[in-house]
């Protein structure tokens, strides 16, 4: 086939008018096609190219010679610049950084990238390093701040932070990165910087910053003055301004003070100072602040401006001064001790109190010489840090004190507070005051002793009078005879009621008595009390009546004694003062008057009952000058009216005390020639269940056997009274004068009991059967039967008998009803080793 372009390929002649070939065109034309003419036009213009081709290389040569040249430049002035540039990508990161920034962050710059650049701005600074990221994103413009760089070594930079976009964001939600160019903040603009700083800590802090210019030695105007001046009454405009000077803030009191002192830190090369006074505020106030100045100087050193930082410490400086005035006021030595590092405790203050103590010169002394010379102070080593009211001696100017001192130690233990009380007189009144209570217990106890030595002493001979007087009445008499001794066994009994009377009022006096309680019929108890005095009424032509109210209980529980012990002495009163006349004891419950009660937790209300007794006679009667005092110890009547019914003044002391302490009152009526009335209360328990106490039975006892007695009595009257006594009831007496006699005898022989008086001459009876007790000496002997005999009446000498060994105890005078319970209870309780007699 034909090729179809072949016959398109026409040349054109150029005698037909046709436009020369171009050289694009020649070279699109196939060269086989071309005219010599058109070949040499095709060489001309591949020529013509080729030189325009050389030309434009030449070109691009000398173009990427001058960008080299360029860039090299361009990294020059980057690396060397005096301001720091730093990249940060979207996060924040550093990408790059010039050496002026590595420098000035303390890094070099192949250290910088990959780090935070927040790492490296001060933590109060972040928050505007954020803003200024978020504004710089934001916008897209550059955004400008101040911020100050920390570095490795913590030391701080100001410097200005120039923030400009870099690109665009990659995403609707990333950010962009920045580049940042870093410089140094003038030194005028980094005090701004940290004033403003400043300022904002201030605004809400009691303290106030104010920097003023000193010309020559004379303050200037102020040059900045913190925002919150205002609240301390001053105007910020004024100051500022220059219409309020810095020194019209100070009182006028303590402006020379001040300025002295500035003067003299000045003169001395200080650069600090801390100055206390007082500002008058501009509403008329007291301010009390402490002044932390600064003194700035200029290059040649001389002071050209203050700057004070002036704090209100106005309620701790009045706290401070009320403590001074409690401290000066106060009438004990309070003082504060130093602990030294090596343990030594100076003296570092003292208030006035003191100072009147230990003088001016123990200042800074150890108080070793003074307050205390223990090595180590007892508040030092105690876990509360508190010692309380410890005795110490201490030296002041008045000699050794004795003090009680509390100690408390300061919570960094660097020092004490000690207050001291001075016991130094209380000391010595309490020495005085024990002497004195060891005497009075020597002399109440010489007392009991002779008490009880008197006791012994009256009724050993009583005990022979009214034992002499019964074995004489057990013989043929007349009646003459038996009226006489009647009345000599009277007269002992009278004298063995002043003994009791004596003893008892002894016990009360020195608090000893205790009332029991037991169970008792009033009626029975009262009755059998009166029976006690019909001879007496008889004697004087009386008539003597016992009234029982209904309502009274048939038993109660109480000291039957006591009680009896205080009806016995008003009725004997009564019949005492009363001739051909009447004595009547009326009982009944007492509804008027209060029931007192020493301890009522120890007896329900609901199971107490008071009761009223009234013992009325027709008597002498008793004036009334004469009623306060009678119920006083060793008080009677005129001598005229009670020389004949004889009597120690004691019993209606003795009847007070008592019924005191049974719960009641003693009280009386009484008018001259018309009798007396003499009323008491006592309070009693009720005795539960029944009401009524049934009928008493009494049971009678077979009589003791005749016994193998031994009687040991140094008293050769008692002796023979107790021997006769003991025959005539059908016992084998044997009778010795002493101890040793006693033990000498049941070495020999046993009794079937032993009657042993406690008070004998050599060997006393205490001391014979400790000796018999020793079953290595008397074998069985030892546990005969051994009943004490003694004087001695006393509260609890019973008891301290039984304690010492005795199987019973009888005191003198002897009554046979007690010496015969005594020995039928001493024979029945079981023997220490199975031996002895029984009855």
């Amino acid at each position: 086939m034909t090729d179809p372009h072949a016959s398109e390929e026409v040349t054109p002649s150029p005698g037909r008018g046709a436009t020369p070939p171009t050289a694009d065109h020649l070279f699109a034309m196939d060269p086989a096609s071309l005219s010599p003419e058109g070949v040499a036009k095709l060489r001309d213009a591949l020529r013509a190219s080729q030189e325009a081709l050389s030309r434009q290389d030449e070109q691009l040569r000398e173009t990427r010679a001058a960008l080299a040249e360029t860039r090299e430049r361009f990294a020059d002035l980057y690396e060397c610049a005096p301001i720091g540039f730093l990249s940060l990508d979207a996060a924040g990161g550093i990408v790059a950084a010039n050496r002026q920034a590595a420098a000035m962050l303390g890094h070099t710059p192949e250290t910088l990238p990959g780090q935070p650049f927040s790492r490296f701005v001060a933590r109060a600074d972040q928050p505007c390093l954020r803003a200024l990221r978020d504004r710089a994103g934001r916008t897209g413009e550059r955004q400008t701040a101040g911020i100050r760089l920390l570095r490795p070594d913590q030391t701080g930079r100001y410097v200005e932070i120039a923030a400009t976009p870099a690109g665009r964001p990659t995403g609707p939600d990333t950010g962009r990165g920045l580049h940042i160019a870093l410089s140094d903040l003038p030194p005028r603009r980094e005090s701004e910087e940290a004033l403003r700083l400043a300022d904002g800590i201030l605004e809400t802090g009691p303290a106030f910053l104010l920097r003023f210019a000193v010309s020559g030695e004379e303050p200037g105007p102020v040059e900045y003055v913190s925002a919150n001046i205002d609240r301390f009454g001053f105007s910020r405009e004024k100051l500022i301004s220059g219409a309020l000077l810095p020194r019209e803030l100070v009182h006028a009191d303590d402006l020379p003070k001040v300025e002295a002192a500035l003067r003299e830190n000045a003169v001395a090369g200080n650069d600090a100072c801390i100055l206390d006074y007082r500002l008058r505020t501009g509403d008329g106030q007291t301010r009390y602040v402490t002044d932390h100045a600064r003194l700035l100087r200029d290059a040649f050193g001389r002071v050209n401006a203050v700057q004070s930082l002036v704090l209100d410490v106005t309620d701790s400086a009045l706290a401070r001064q009320d403590l001074e005035t409690v401290l000066d006021s106060a009438p004990i030595p309070i003082v504060k001790v130093r602990v030294t590092p090596h343990g030594d405790r100076i003296l570092e203050y003292q208030n006035p109190a003191a100072a009147r103590l230990f003088g001016e010169a123990a200042l800074g002394k150890s108080c070793k010489a003074y307050l205390c010379k223990k090595e180590t102070c007892p508040a030092l080593s105690a876990d509360s840090g508190v010692v309380r009211d410890r005795e110490c001696a201490v030296t002041t100017l008045r000699g050794e004190r004795v003090m009680y001192k509390t100690a408390h130690k300061l919570p960094d233990g660097s020092g004490i507070i000690e207050a001291m009380v001075d016991v130094t007189e209380l000391m010595r009144t309490r020495q005085n005051l024990t002497r004195a209570m060891e005497a009075a217990e020597a002399a109440n106890k010489a007392k009991s002793e002779f008490l009880a030595t008197m006791s012994h002493e009256i009724r050993t001979p009583i005990n022979g009078i009214m034992g002499m007087t019964e074995l004489a009445l057990q013989t043929d008499l007349t009646g003459e005879q038996r009226e006489y001794l009647d009345l000599a066994r009277q007269s002992a009994l009278s004298l063995l009621d002043i003994v009791n009377d004596i003893l008892d009022f002894s016990r009360i006096e020195a608090g000893r008595v205790e009332l029991s309680a037991a169970p008792f019929s009033p009626r029975r108890m009262l009755g059998r009390c009166l029976r006690l005095f019909d001879t007496l009424a008889a004697r004087h032509g009386n008539t003597l009546s016992l009234s029982v109210h209904p309502d009274v209980p048939e038993t109660l529980i109480g000291d039957a004694g006591r009680l009896g012990q205080v009806v016995a002495n008003l009725v004997s009163n009564g019949l005492k003062f009363t001739r051909n006349g009447d004595v009547r004891l009326c009982v009944e419950p007492d509804t008027q008057n209060e029931i007192l009660c020493a301890d009522p937790s120890d007896t329900p209300p609901g199971n107490r009952v008071s009761l009223l007794f009234s013992v009325i006679d027709t008597g002498i009667g008793i004036p009334a000058a004469k009623q306060d005092r009678i119920f006083e110890p060793f008080t009677q009547l005129d001598g005229s009216l009670t020389r004949g019914v004889g009597g120690t003044g004691l019993g209606l002391s003795i009847c007070n005390n008592l019924v005191a302490l049974m719960g009641g009152r003693l009280w009386l009526s009484s008018r001259p020639g018309k009798g007396s009335t003499f009323y008491f209360t006592t309070v009693c328990r009720k005795k539960s269940g029944a009401a009524r106490q049934r009928p008493e039975t009494t049971t009678a006892r077979a009589p003791l056997p005749a016994l193998s007695i031994l009687l040991v009595e140094d008293n050769c009257i008692n002796q023979l009274v107790g021997k006769r006594l003991l025959e005539r009831r059908g016992h084998g007496v044997t009778a010795v004068d002493s101890g040793a006699a006693a033990l000498a005898l049941l070495a020999k022989r046993s009794f079937d009991c032993v009657l042993m008086d406690v008070e004998m001459p050599e060997l006393n009876g205490l001391e014979a059967l400790a000796r018999l007790r020793d079953p290595a000496c008397y074998g069985e002997r030892a546990d005969t039967p051994v009943v004490a005999l003694t004087a001695h009446a006393v509260r609890g000498y019973r008891e301290k008998m039984l304690a010492a060994g005795f199987d019973d105890y009888v005191s003198k005078p002897i009554d046979m009803r007690q010496l015969e319970a005594a020995l039928r209870r001493a024979l029945a309780r079981p023997r220490r080793r199975g031996g002895g007699a029984g009855a």
